[in-house]
């Protein structure tokens, strides 16, 4: 939340924001203990994220940030669900369901936000793969949840473009 502070996030898009942080770290901490993202935490992630940023969207005047929202969750989806039917032992359904409040998130405080977190992720991930496969603790073929990683990569992307 102190690095939702620092980046400015204020009012109701601290609210919101506070709401998404505080769901994403279950998330991400159940991911890591069961690697699984349940449906409905992770529908309340963005469900309360999307409810909350309509007021601000009503109270500035405001609207292409709350578009942008919808439409980074359902192109974030959509691209994790094009993934989870190719390659279905590697991603699973919850990382899609993820995605809605990942792509949210990071899209309503820009594009570039977004591209940022898929990135950040993506490297974030296969270096602690590659790591783990070099101190063989791991195999390739050892599922790795990535969860946490798409939520750090939100953070700190958000913390750094700004909302």
């Amino acid at each position: 939340m102190a690095l939702l502070v620092v980046a400015g996030v204020r009012d109701v898009a601290l609210v919101a924001f506070g709401w998404w942080a505080a769901i994403g770290t279950v998330l991400m901490f159940v991911d890591v203990a069961a690697q699984r993202l349940p449906t409905r935490l992770c529908y309340l992630a963005v469900g309360g994220l999307g409810l909350l940023l309509v007021g601000h969207a009503i109270a500035t005047h405001v609207w292409e940030p709350w578009l942008r929202l919808v439409l980074g969750a359902l192109g974030s989806a959509a691209v994790v669900a094009a993934c989870a039917l190719a390659v279905p032992a590697t991603v699973r359904w919850g990382d899609v369901r993820f995605a809605l409040a990942i792509g949210g998130a990071t899209a309503w405080a820009g594009w570039l936000a977004l591209y940022t977190t898929a990135v950040l992720a993506t490297l974030a991930a296969a270096v602690v793969g590659l790591g783990l496969v070099a101190a063989r603790r791991a195999t390739i073929k050892t599922h790795l949840p990535q969860g946490p990683f798409w939520y750090a990569a939100a953070l700190v992307a958000v913390a750094l473009i700004g909302v």
